[in-house]
């Protein structure tokens, strides 16, 4: 499918202008570590805010999420609780501020926090270094695999090239910007990608019919309710999965949504958007409007799955759509769109696009650089060196991701690996490191490497022993399990965390859950100590804002679908949710704190160091 010049031209003009201020953002992010990767900690909360937003509605996903609606209809929706869509209900309620309290700068960096500057602390971190990396290296193949096929219908080359072009160009913006560049770059993408959506989702809600849509739909796919075998479902198989048994992949897909939003970021890079956040309270907005952002990605993704499913019109690409329903989203903008409106639109995708992979990446080099050279290879390299470092692990985690991309072809079965079966085997550690004392950093360490490990060993047997991909409804709760059994294990079986580190981590993190022994700790030295807010007003927060978010999500789903009675009521839920959280969750944030991050404190450091960095990296 060949796109117009005037289309070209668009999408070349709005690539330029976005790897320009990332190689202006060059000479801020040379200054030091916490400025390549959290941007100083200075940048508004509304920026990060944009910044996760943007990162979330990457192309491969929203790809994906099309495919899961065209399949399944409204029901599709209850398949996102995979990645725990609503999970910024928790990151403005407690988690945004818990993370921030760490005052940590990388995931890894935080288990000292938690479990000391020692051999069990190093056993954690290292853990989690790991896990970290092979995450981010499957998220980089995943989405290598989707712009190989968003590129392949608009380019002359296969998906493998398509996606070596693409990660390769925009990978040199990424690599030299650092989290300034990618921030403010981020900004402007989801201005166009929000706006690219809004303007699509228009045309989706314009462009249907009715009477023609329920010709084109089996019975029940406009029904969101879930039954454990809808008839529909019955011998229905997408994208590697048998979607017969609904009901048991609905229950393992909310159990998993909710272990994520309770164990916090697992993607890596948003864990890098609290830690950048000025104070507690900063970080604590921006979950609220990241969430509120993000809904646009909804009326979006319906929008597409609703004129592919009415047709393209042409035999050729209705056959090709029909065999592959992953491909819905470039042939619908590339056949159904004016000129013009396809280069927006196509700058638009690539925003979302740039804004995942640039952050991924960024995110995968923090764990490189701070958890694995700094830590082990060279402690005493300076700001330059460890720079340089950056610009190499970013290009080494680039490459690793295109290798992984050329071993998959389906974005949905490398979505649920990432997503569910390696997520069953470290969720389980990451979700009792906030709310038990008595996990250690051998039993986080055990946790984490051997759900890594059975994760790698369903792999195998899925691959060279069993005709069928085991489903995810046995997978999952069996990793799940024993993950689970061996962190308990091997917590009790050793030392448990020292009280002084327990203490402090109490003391400065304030979480919440079986956490008594520090509690006394913490006021037989400090007998007025006191909680920020108390956890039942924190949970209670949740839940508001976990309902107002899903009826703000569905409602865009029910407005491309003229079903406004429905739309318009959850609209009116979701504002009466606003109005409760301003009175129990705005009203009661902390107050804004003066700045005290590590670039502050080694003010000096910076200005002696950035010059000569500059230069030399120019």
């Amino acid at each position: 499918m060949q796109i117009s010049l005037i289309d070209q031209i668009i999408v070349v003009i709005y690539l330029v202008a976005i790897m320009s201020i990332g190689f202006a953002m060059k000479r801020k992010a040379a200054k030091g570590m916490s400025s390549y990767f959290l941007g100083g900690r200075q940048l508004p909360w509304w920026a990060l805010a944009m910044s996760g937003s943007s990162s979330y509605f990457d192309i491969t996903g929203t790809m994906w999420i099309v495919s899961t609606f065209i399949a399944l209809g409204l029901k599709g929706m209850w398949v996102h609780w995979l990645w725990g869509f609503p999970i910024t209900a928790f990151y403005l309620a407690y988690m945004g501020k818990w993370i921030r309290r760490s005052n940590a700068m990388t995931g890894a960096e935080w288990m000292k926090t938690r479990f000391g500057d020692n051999k069990a602390g190093d056993l954690a971190r290292l853990s989690y270094t790991l896990f970290a990396v092979l995450t981010i290296s499957a998220l980089l193949g995943y989405s290598a695999i989707g712009m190989g096929k968003f590129g392949s219908i608009f380019l002359p080359f296969s998906p493998t090239v398509c996606a070596v072009l693409i990660l390769g160009v925009t990978g040199l913006y990424v690599i030299l910007g650092g989290f300034h560049g990618i921030v403010r770059v981020e900004i402007v993408q989801t201005i166009v990608l929000s706006a690219g959506a809004i303007v699509f989702s228009v045309i989706g809600y314009m462009h249907f019919d009715a009477a023609r849509f329920a010709e084109k739909i089996p019975s029940g796919w406009q029904d969101i309710m879930p039954s454990m075998r809808p008839e529909a479902f019955q011998g229905l198989v997408t994208g590697g999965t048998d979607y017969s048994l609904f009901g048991a992949l609905v229950a393992v897909w909310v159990a998993k949504g909710l272990l994520l939003c309770l164990s916090g970021p697992e993607q890596l890079y948003d864990f890098q958007r609290f830690l950048a956040a000025k104070d507690e309270r900063d970080a604590s907005k921006l979950g609220a409007l990241w969430g509120a952002i993000h809904s646009v990605r909804w009326c979006f993704a319906m929008a597409i799955a609703v004129m592919a499913i009415m047709g393209i019109g042409d035999a050729v690409l209705d056959a090709k759509l029909k065999a592959d329903p992953e491909t819905a989203l470039p042939l619908i903008i590339g056949s159904m769109l004016p000129v013009g409106l396809v280069g927006f639109m196509l700058a638009a995708l690539l925003s979302g696009f740039l804004a995942t992979f640039s952050s991924t990446v960024n995110g995968g080099a923090a764990y490189l650089v701070k958890d694995v050279y700094q830590r082990y290879i060279d402690p005493t390299a300076d700001a330059k060196k460890l720079i340089r470092i950056s610009y190499l692990s970013s290009a080494l985690l680039i490459i690793i991701g295109l290798i992984i991309s050329v071993f998959g072809t389906s974005i949905n079965t490398a979505f649920l690996w990432i997503f569910g079966t390696l997520a069953a085997g470290i969720l389980p550690p990451n979700v009792l490191r906030w709310y038990w004392w008595r996990l250690n950093g051998q039993g986080y360490a055990a946790g984490v490497i051997g759900g890594m490990i059975l994760s790698l060993g369903q792999v195998v047997l899925d691959t060279t022993v069993l005709e069928q991909p085991l489903p995810l409804y046995i997978g999952f709760p069996v990793i799940a399990i024993f993950s689970t059994l061996i962190t308990i294990f091997v917590s009790i079986a050793t030392e448990p965390t020292d009280i002084e580190t327990l203490k402090n981590f109490y003391r400065k993190v304030q979480p919440s859950g079986a956490w008594q022994p520090a509690l006394e700790a913490v006021l037989a030295e400090t007998p007025d100590f006191k909680k920020q807010s108390p956890f039942k007003v924190d949970l209670f927060n949740t839940a508001i804002a976990l309902v107002g978010i899903t009826a703000l999500y569905v409602s865009m789903l029910y407005l491309i679908l003229h079903r406004l009675e429905i739309g318009f009521g959850l609209l009116a839920t979701t504002f009466v949710t606003i109005v409760i959280l301003y009175f129990t969750w705005y009203k009661t944030l902390p107050p804004a704190s003066a700045a005290n991050s590590e670039d502050m404190e080694n003010l000096d450091e910076v200005k002696t160091t950035s010059k000569v960095v500059v230069q030399e990296s120019l």
